[in-house]
């Protein structure tokens, strides 16, 4: 027996395989890291209350010998709420809390229960058919196949690597404010966010049409920029934005 959760009744959470899928159809599911898994973890054991950036850094990375930066942290954060998103959960579930840490919203019901452990994923069988297999493949036959195996791991990885490096940086944004149909973004790079939101009092940005906001604002430098997106940016979709620039200072041209 395996203990999982249920989120909302409909999302299954098994930790110790690293997977989230849907109640009413396994086949439909996401797999994790073992950071992410053990993030939501933390989080559903703390159900409610906010978890401090620097415990889950001690809980998910040091405790298991890894090293952690604030983009690593914050990459993980963000893959759990597009999982959540996949599979028909709110993924503001998840909640940033500027400057303190992350806490799950308390209105996710979260149910535990134990369930039996499928027989695909139990270690006895998997290693049986795959002496199986290679008692029936010829050297020749052998060879092939992992030229074929190196070949696609080339392939997903090439692919992988390109999705990750394209424009990753936004995926590290904080959710700032809403108001008005926008969603506000900043930057995680500062340390304060008081220019951000007297941006954002100012602003007469259009919220109807474009109400995803990502702002990039650092105080010593005279540049703004406001990314603009008809819905939630991610890196695993086309993504519909505008981008405006804002300068707080005016530029002199050389005489």
């Amino acid at each position: 027996m395996a203990r999982v959760f249920l989120l909302n009744g409909s999302v299954v959470f098994w930790p110790e395989r690293n997977v989230l899928h849907l109640h009413s159809d396994e086949a439909k599911r996401i797999t994790l890291s073992n950071p992410a898994t053990r993030c939501l973890l933390l989080l559903i054991q703390q159900h409610g209350q906010v978890i401090e950036r620097d415990y889950f850094f001690e809980h998910v990375w040091i405790k298991n010998g890894a090293q952690v930066t604030n983009n690593t942290f914050y990459q993980n954060i963000s893959l759990l709420r597009r999982a959540f998103k996949e599979l028909g959960l709110n993924e503001e579930l998840i909640v940033t809390v500027p400057k303190v840490g992350i806490r799950l919203e308390s209105q996710l019901e979260v149910q535990e229960l134990e369930m039996d452990e499928p027989l695909e994923d139990r270690p006895a069988a998997a290693t049986e058919t795959l002496a199986e297999s290679s008692v029936q493949l010829q050297p020749k036959k052998r060879a092939l196949w992992w030229l074929l195996a190196g070949i696609a791991s080339c392939i997903v990885a090439s692919v992988i690597t390109w999705q990750m490096q394209f424009d990753a940086r936004l995926s590290h944004y904080l959710p700032l404010s809403e108001g008005q149909g926008c969603h506000w973004y900043a930057n995680q790079d500062v340390l304060k966010f008081d220019k951000h939101q007297q941006f954002i009092q100012t602003s007469a940005l259009d919220c109807h049409s474009y109400p995803w906001i990502y702002l990039t604002l650092y105080p010593n430098f005279p540049r703004i920029s406001a990314l603009t997106c008809r819905q939630q940016y991610s890196r695993w979709s086309d993504n519909d934005c505008i981008t405006y620039y804002y300068f707080t200072e005016p530029r002199h041209a050389g005489s």
